[in-house]
């Protein structure tokens, strides 16, 4: 359960960052809305990102569930990051303004 250890932020460096070396609550916030930019699932969604003592809270609206996934996932990958509050919501926006089919 190695995975579980990184997660919990078991003691171990967390991809070259050292215990001690911990990133900042804000350099936390960069390097994840970095990411969310950069992810083709999220980079068009609107998520709002604060970082509290090593705790990730994504707030907003999302168009899929697997855009509400790889934010939760891009935010464990975050350096330092020790637990993430996904409260993101999914809402389907509709692809026209015309009549739908019954």
């Amino acid at each position: 359960m190695a995975w579980m250890k990184e997660r919990t932020g078991g003691g171990s460096a967390w991809f070259g960052w050292a215990a001690s070396a911990r990133p900042t609550d804000l350099e936390m916030r960069g390097i994840l809305v970095d990411q969310l930019r950069e992810d083709p699932f999220t980079r068009r969604e609107a998520i709002h990102v604060m970082v509290s003592e090593g705790v990730v809270t994504m707030t907003g609206s999302v168009t899929s569930s697997q855009a509400r996934r790889a934010a939760d996932d891009d935010a464990w990958a975050t350096p330092g990051v020790k637990d993430v509050e996904n409260h993101l919501r999914v809402t389907l926006r509709p692809t026209h303004d015309g009549p739908r089919a019954a």
